[in-house]
């Protein structure tokens, strides 16, 4: 164990990927509980608040307001995925992890307090910074800390956690803002990241020192860049159609300034790639390798599907089928419950019985059933019984799809890019996320202002 710390304090050094067989059996499964209290957290953040959106916003009277509480967070959330992976490598995992607690508990806080909609944005935009490193660097250990041999249910059981945080997180929201105020969705976060502090304080190995020629070539550009392209994108894909026609010159302004950014987000990283020594926040090499390539586009439309099913239903069933919060959250449960029954048997199967590629491909066909038939839905008040059979084929399909993904990452990418690749696919599938959610929030605004007398 001595040598595991002395390791871990070497200058720029996380964890190591061979740590697993230094760390007792019940350190590391202590720490796995730990990870698993910051992964659930900062997962359940994304959904608690769905079906407590359309009390919120009428308290402040801003419901055309109400899809920022989700895009900010997840905006944030997503755009720093890459920044805090790269930091885990200059000031190791256990800093920045503890770090993000800190942040996320803060601003959970704040959000509980906030007196007006435009103070909870703010909040939430913050505790999304907390979030991403509290989603983000889980992985990043899980990734460093298991061996491949055993990835895949670790990888399962991981993704199980993330889906179980789903599966709660609207039947909370829903429970506590019918009940009693909605503030308590925030200050409940309090016991959890408290106790996950705690036992990562306790049972994470040791905390890398600074490098600081490590923090000259840190790519802070890149960084600001990767924060600030997506903003005009997903505004204008949020307000498109609402508050702004969709030929109108603040949405024209935004999506072309959104898509500049993105041209000037990749040049840039290109630039720090190959002509300076700087580490790039998005190493533009993975682009370039096929297998790379394709896990970042299956992430980002996995995320895309999954987000806008898991934030738009809820607010459906409450605004369109008249549902209370909590009902929306139990109506949701066809999905949610068998998400992580899937995710566990696709990393159980994985090697085993079914290559790791085939459950992809299965999972993505699914997927695809699922959101045709969900499509085909009436728009009526009653809500059929066949909805929940088609939720119950989307969420197997979500379920399956994402622990395939890490074991491929694992295999294909060297150690020493481990974390900026793990941070690249969460962030591709968050993203994927943000304008899924900003386009589906836009369109049922829209749609429900359309059919108001």
């Amino acid at each position: 164990m001595a040598e595991r710390e002395k390791t871990d304090a070497e200058p720029g050094r996380t964890i190591s990927a061979t740590a697993e067989s230094n760390i007792s059996p019940i350190r590391l499964n202590i720490l796995i509980v730990g990870l698993w209290l910051c992964l659930f957290i900062s997962a359940m953040d994304t959904t608690i608040i769905t079906t407590a959106l359309l009390k919120i916003s009428s308290d402040f009277n801003a419901l055309s307001q109400s899809g920022w509480l989700v895009v900010t967070y997840l905006l944030t959330y997503n755009s720093c995925l890459m920044i805090t992976a790269k930091l885990s490598d200059l000031l190791g995992a256990k800093t920045v992890l503890l770090a993000c607690n800190i942040i996320f508990l803060v601003f959970s806080m704040a959000c509980g307090a906030a007196q007006t909609m435009n103070q909870l944005i703010v909040f939430r935009a913050f505790q999304g910074i907390g979030g991403s490193g509290l989603y983000s660097l889980v992985f990043v250990v899980i990734m460093k800390l298991i061996s491949k041999e055993k990835i895949g249910f670790y990888s399962g059981v991981v993704s199980s956690v993330f889906a179980i945080a789903n599966l709660l997180g609207p039947i909370l929201g829903g429970i506590i803002s019918d009940n009693t105020t909605w503030r308590w969705i925030f200050f409940l976060n309090g016991p959890i990241v408290g106790s996950a502090f705690i036992i990562l304080a306790l049972a994470m190995p040791g905390i890398a020192e600074p490098s600081k020629e490590r923090f000259q070539n840190f790519d802070i550009l890149g960084g600001i860049l990767s924060v600030g392209w997506p903003v005009p994108l997903l505004f204008a894909l949020q307000e498109g159609g609402v508050q702004y026609a969709w030929n109108s010159s603040p949405i024209i302004g935004t999506l072309t300034g959104g898509l500049v950014g993105m041209v000037v987000f990749g040049l840039y990283e290109t630039w720090v790639t190959y002509k300076t020594k700087n580490e790039p926040i998005f190493p533009i090499k993975f682009l370039k390798d096929p297998v790379m390539f394709l896990l970042l586009m299956y992430m980002f439309l996995m995320g895309f599907s999954f987000y806008s099913c898991i934030i738009e239903l809820p607010q459906r069933f409450q605004s369109a089928n008249g549902t209370s919060a909590a009902r929306a959250g139990i109506l949701l449960l066809a999905l949610t419950l068998i998400t992580p029954v899937g995710a566990l048997l696709s990393g159980l199967m994985m090697g085993r019985y079914i290559a790791a590629e085939y459950i992809m491909i299965i999972a993505n066909i699914i997927t695809l059933i699922g959101i045709v038939l969900l499509s085909t839905l009436p728009t009526g008040r009653a809500i059929p019984h066949a909805e929940f059979a088609y939720e119950v084929i989307m969420g197997a399909g979500l379920g399956l799809a994402s622990p395939p993904s890490f074991l491929i990452l694992k295999t294909s990418v060297a150690d020493k890019d481990i974390a900026s690749a793990t941070g690249a696919l969460n962030a591709f599938r968050t993203l994927g996320g943000c304008i899924g959610v900003a386009i589906c929030s836009a369109q049922l605004h829209s749609t429900l202002h359309a059919s108001l007398p």
